[in-house]
């Protein structure tokens, strides 16, 4: 997920390693960090894959008076970039879509329609399997003789939590696609 997130960023602007740092951790947010030790590993393998380069200074969109390295993504590493964009995964991997959701602009409108149809039947498929096992979850005969109340409702309560959270995202995987479907109806027309 990190070199997704790297390679994305550099699909925009060539960035001093310090404000990729910055960028990448204030995307990932609280449940997610990428220390410097981790960045500094991902550029060193990304460089040597040729997926990256040095570039001058001057190259970077965002003044600094740090003094850091440029990067710039490749060809090599935009292909790498567009292979790890449509790859989809097996199971539902939520801050993997939000990534990808972020550098859409980067692929045909179709292939931007597979990624949210793919996204949103996974989160579907979550909700409903989540919603059986709730329904299940302490109707096995000597089950609830073996679970204190406080921690049944508990688990039933983050249950139900991982449900409206994940309906969330559906909600919001909505109006991605209304939004990418509305952009291709004009191009479907000419």
């Amino acid at each position: 997920m990190n070199e997704l997130l790297v390679l994305g960023l550099l699909m925009h602007w060539p960035l001093h390693a310090y404000r990729l740092a910055k960028i990448a951790n204030n995307i990932l947010g609280p449940d997610g960090h990428i220390s410097r030790g981790t960045l500094s590993g991902l550029l060193t393998k990304l460089e040597q894959a040729g997926f990256v380069t040095d570039a001058a200074p001057s190259e970077a969109p965002f003044p600094s008076d740090r003094t850091s390295r440029v990067l710039v993504i490749t060809p090599a590493g935009r292909e790498r970039f567009l292979q790890l964009m449509l790859d989809v995964p097996s199971q539902l991997d939520v801050a993997r879509f939000h990534i990808k959701a972020l550098h859409l602009e980067f692929l045909p409108l179709e292939k931007r329609l597979f990624l949210i149809e793919h996204f949103l039947l996974s989160c579907q498929n979550f909700v409903r399997d989540k919603q059986t096992e709730l329904q299940m979850f302490g109707t096995e005969p000597g089950q609830q003789e073996h679970i204190s109340g406080t921690f049944f409702w508990g688990i039933q309560a983050f249950m139900g939590l991982k449900i409206e959270q994940v309906q969330l995202e559906i909600t919001w995987a909505q109006s991605l696609r209304e939004h990418v479907v509305s952009r291709l109806r004009p191009e479907a027309l000419s």
